[in-house]
């Protein structure tokens, strides 16, 4: 997959919180390219989030029929989190 391809793209990022079962939080934005590295924009809640290599590998494309559940975007990637913070509620 060509990351440049994607920049401003809607991706979802998939958030598993791992301290309390069946918590998973949906958040959509942009990839985009921020200081040479790609990063999870997120304007409504005024994130930029940087992702490594290894979160990079994880972006898939969302299929037609779960697009609606995954805020529209075009791709996600999850990632589990512990000690959720509070911004993210």
């Amino acid at each position: 997959m060509n990351l440049a391809d994607l920049e401003y793209k809607r991706i979802t990022m998939i958030v598993w919180n791992t301290e309390q079962n069946d918590d998973v939080q949906v958040f959509a934005g942009t990839l985009r390219t921020i200081d040479g590295g790609y990063a999870f924009v997120n304007d409504e809640k005024g994130w930029t989030i940087a992702l490594d290599a290894e979160q990079l590998s994880r972006l898939r494309p969302i299929e037609d029929e779960m697009k609606s559940i995954l805020l529209n975007a075009d791709y996600a990637f999850s990632m589990l989190m512990n000690d959720l913070p509070q911004i993210l509620g």
